[in-house]
């Protein structure tokens, strides 16, 4: 498996670096659920597994009660962080501790620009929670 592939990841697992708007979350819930397919994988840090791009994304896969959702992994020395926000200045380092500690960004404030990648789609019926088998009840 290289860096580059879709692979599908437990959502507790993941580890958000800044805050999120609700209004965006319920528009991205939306779009998910007319495409009935995730269509764009959340892009994480390999190590921490930190969010670099898809927090919206992740909100609305809990929203929708998703068990995984689909992941591009990446080494953070092949992604290039830059800012948003003229006045923080992020660093790779800050990053990952943001995400390990819980304590977030601002609503977009790192941008990353990623290396090509190859598309990804994937069924909702392939993310949603497995259901539990059912014990046979004996009278």
């Amino acid at each position: 498996m290289s860096n580059l592939d879709c692979v599908r990841l437990p959502i507790a697992v993941l580890r958000p670096t800044e805050e999120i708007l609700p209004s965006r979350v319920r528009e991205v819930v939306a779009m998910i659920l007319e495409e009935d397919a995730w269509t764009q994988p959340i892009c994480i840090e390999g190590t921490a597994h930190a969010l670099l791009d898809g927090h919206h994304r992740l909100a609305a896969a809990i929203a929708l009660g998703l068990a995984r959702v689909p992941v591009y992994v990446f080494d953070y020395a092949d992604v290039e962080l830059l800012s948003w926000r003229a006045h923080i200045a992020p660093t790779r380092q800050e990053v990952l501790a943001r995400a390990r500690s819980g304590q977030l960004y601002p609503y977009k404030t790192t941008r990353h620009v990623f290396p090509p990648r190859p598309a990804c789609t994937v069924s909702l019926g392939d993310l949603r929670m497995p259901i539990a088998p059912r014990r046979a009840f004996i009278a």
